[in-house]
């Protein structure tokens, strides 16, 4: 039960580490994006409802952005 390597997790960029990453979800994927890119983990608030708003609104931008990105690119795959 003391053992302290049976919790690690692998060093990123090993094989063992792309593995565990490539099991990920959707959902996981996208909120380490959006804490990576939307500086989601740094919220300003100090209210649970304002950090909850500011989350959905960081949630709606990126669907949007995803969605249009996508209409795009099947308006020009029709094109061709």
């Amino acid at each position: 039960m003391n053992d302290p390597r049976k919790y690690n997790h692998p060093a990123r960029g090993t094989r063992a580490w792309k593995l565990k990453y490539n099991e990920r979800s959707s959902v996981e994927r996208v909120n380490g994006y959006l804490k990576g890119n939307y500086q989601l983990d740094n919220t300003r608030f100090y209210r649970p409802s304002h950090a909850i708003a500011f989350y959905h609104l960081i949630q709606l931008t990126y669907n949007a952005r995803n969605f249009a990105n996508q209409r795009v690119t099947r308006a020009t795959k029709e094109k061709k």
